[in-house]
């Protein structure tokens, strides 16, 4: 005999998700953000020169540039092994975390956090 799969609790019972409420904060959150993005600079150091968005997973190329890593790693699937800021051949297609770049980003976006709390945005992000 095999196990019966764990089931949920039922809804209202107690540890039972409350999944539209928590997408409906979510949602709120993210506005917020987007609201606090349009109106703040985000410097060029933090964005991926691939994707344009902000980094999450910054990883540093052959070429010594950083790139968020899915869209450095999409463009080498492609089959390019070519920088794509200088068009110039790859030494290598070694990904290497850049910390720093990702320290830095944290730290932005926890600013970034912390005005949405002061400014009544609340709840964390």
């Amino acid at each position: 005999d095999e196990p019966l799969p764990h089931a949920p609790p039922a809804a209202g019972a107690p540890g039972a998700a409350r999944p539209e409420s928590d997408l409906l904060r979510h949602r709120e959150e993210l506005a917020a953000l987007r609201d606090v993005l349009s109106r703040r600079q985000v410097p060029d150091s933090l964005t991926c020169p691939i994707s344009c968005d902000i980094m999450l997973h910054p990883v540093v190329a052959g070429d010594g540039h950083t790139y968020e890593r899915e869209a450095i790693e999409d463009w080498l699937a492609t089959g390019a092994r070519t920088s794509p800021l200088t068009g110039e051949p790859l030494p290598s297609t070694h990904l290497m975390p850049n910390h720093h770049a990702r320290a830095i980003i944290a730290e932005f976006l926890q600013g970034i956090r912390d005005e949405l709390q002061g400014g009544g945005g609340g709840g964390a992000l």
